[in-house]
């Protein structure tokens, strides 16, 4: 792990152990080089690969729990174009805040058309982090950064989780299976990594329902 930082260590470590726990069956994964201008000051919480991704799911005897996170650097994602959104799918003011948008993770194996992207806005000091789950619209997280990319490391992307973070309704029937995949999250993930402390999304799990 030469050059690397230690929170680039740590997201190694976090694929390492998907690949290794006889829990999981990682379906793809990659890890690309660093970015060529690597001794560049790093964001926090940022990553210097060009790409960093994992695609999974538990196996028995635990229940099914399938994830994916894709990470792409911020250094690399604010040059790139932002996303398309479909006006069937996607309000007018969805499509004016996703012209600022630029994807940090997506899941491009499983073709989910989920994605967290950070916008950026002239003058902004913290900026925004929203979420798309490609059939419910653009949700704003009530999370920074830094801390989206802390909890992702917990969760390892199961999915659905992102949604304990914005105002979506998790008890409206729309949302169940959506429910259904954190609630399972919470109970799996802390059997299959005891050594995870997953307090504080049972906490904000506790106060949305």
């Amino acid at each position: 792990m030469q050059n690397l930082t230690q929170w680039e260590q740590e997201w190694v470590r976090v694929q390492e152990e998907l690949r290794q726990h006889a829990g999981v069956r990682v379906l793809r994964d990659t890890r690309g080089p660093l970015l060529q201008d690597a001794d560049a000051p790093v964001p926090e919480r940022s990553l210097r690969f060009s790409e960093f991704g994992s695609q999974w799911q538990t196996v028995e005897p635990y229940p099914l729990v399938t994830g994916e996170f894709f990470l792409t650097p911020l250094s690399k994602a604010v040059r790139e174009d932002p996303p398309s959104f479909d006006p069937a799918l996607y309000s007018d003011e969805e499509q004016r805040v996703g012209a600022e948008l630029h994807v940090v993770d997506d899941a491009p194996f499983t073709g989910a058309g989920s994605f967290v992207a950070i916008r950026t806005q002239s003058g902004a000091t913290t900026p925004e982090m929203w979420f798309s789950d490609h059939v419910r619209g653009l949700w704003r997280l009530d999370l920074d950064y830094t801390t989206y990319m802390e909890l992702l490391r917990l969760t390892k992307g199961a999915f659905g989780w992102q949604h304990l973070y914005t105002e979506a309704p998790l008890d409206d029937w729309e949302f169940e299976r959506t429910a259904d995949r954190i609630a399972r999250m919470l109970d799996v993930l802390p059997q299959v990594f005891p050594d995870c402390d997953y307090t504080p999304l049972r906490e904000k799990w506790d106060a949305r329902r």
